[in-house]
């Protein structure tokens, strides 16, 4: 699935950038009781002041924990985790230029899954869940017209179990809805190929008139199709400013999601809900969507999201034989 909006990656910190950021950190936990800490990227400390901040930290006894945190760092862990270490309570989501903190909603239901389970092979980087020295997930992939030509084939004897296929999508700019043009051709040649098949709509609607023309739109591009799995609403975030969607409340996006849904259940098909975790922190109203499967994507080995998923997008960067150039993973969790 190709992503319209990524939320916000550091990718390079430098020395001092780190011990800023660490510093900033310290100041939040003795401030821990509030939710509205922010770290600024950008802002540059000359060498004293990063001298001077580390010595106040010496002085009030964080040292040790401030070498901790630096090994931390340096080991590859990200900020997003090690905020997460200290404030377990809350949902870290980089947005906005800002670390959000958002209190965990203890009413939604919790996911199982243990990172100690998650297996990586070591020759292809694909991840398996394993119990018990069972695998009890299904591996898979989310494609679109940007794969191109697909041999389904090559994909099944790789090892793909399912594959979730675009069917619609709607422009964040013009909000002319279009049909994948590879949409059919993928569903046939993926179970041609002995491979599940679901479908995702990339829903940019603003009115129920706009969602409700999305939810048809595939319904009849359906027809006579039989789908072993979900149609999938995925409603994100797009980076672009002037992005339609972008004024709308959590609770229009939260309602336009169940008129979707509901529209496509009416017809026997399943629905499910594709988020990340800022749209399913900050802007969709979960509680009011407990009745659908999610999807979450999350590029990281850790199962940071809290709440309840069936399918996990793993990455946007994976290889599989049949298929040029990258292609999104998923894993199913049984």
């Amino acid at each position: 699935m190709k992503k319209a909006f990524r939320y916000i990656i550091i990718s390079i910190l430098s020395i001092i950038l780190t011990l800023v950021v660490v510093c900033v950190l310290f100041v939040a936990i003795d401030t821990k009781s509030s939710v509205d800490v922010e770290v600024e990227e950008g802002q540059i400390y000359s060498s004293e002041e990063v001298e001077a901040l580390v010595d106040e930290a010496k002085e009030e006894g964080r040292v040790s924990v401030l070498d901790s945190l630096r090994e931390s760092l340096e080991n590859g862990n990200t900020i997003i985790s090690v905020l997460k270490s200290f404030y377990p309570e809350y949902i870290v989501v980089a947005a906005n230029q800002k670390y959000n903190f958002v209190p965990i909603n203890e009413e939604l239901t919790k996911s199982a899954f243990n990172i100690d389970n998650l297996v990586e092979d070591e020759e292809t980087g694909r991840y398996s869940y394993v119990e018990d020295g069972n695998v009890t997930s299904k591996f898979g992939i989310d494609v679109s017209s940007h794969q191109g030509d697909i041999d389904w084939q090559a994909v099944a004897d790789d090892g793909v179990e399912f594959a979730f296929i675009r069917a619609v999508y709607r422009g964040y700019g013009t909000g002319k809805l279009v049909v994948d043009e590879n949409c059919i051709k993928n569903i046939e040649g993926a179970q041609a190929a002995g491979i599940d098949v679901g479908v995702y709509v990339f829903s940019q609607a603003i009115s129920e008139d706009e969602v409700l023309e999305e939810a048809s739109t595939v319904l009849n591009l359906l027809d006579g199709y039989e789908l072993q799995l979900p149609v999938v609403f995925d409603v994100e975030k797009v980076a672009d400013s002037e992005a339609r969607t972008n004024a709308l409340s959590v609770e229009d996006r939260t309602q336009l999601t169940k008129a979707f849904l509901q529209k496509i259940e009416e017809a026997g098909y399943k629905g499910m809900i594709y988020h990340n975790t800022e749209m399913g922190a900050m802007l969709l109203d979960l509680t009011q969507l407990t009745e659908y499967p999610k999807w979450f994507a999350g590029y990281n080995k850790e199962f940071y999201w809290p709440y309840e998923y069936q399918l996990w997008q793993y990455s946007e960067s994976g290889s599989v034989k049949g298929i040029k150039g990258n292609v999104d993973l998923d894993l199913w969790l049984q």
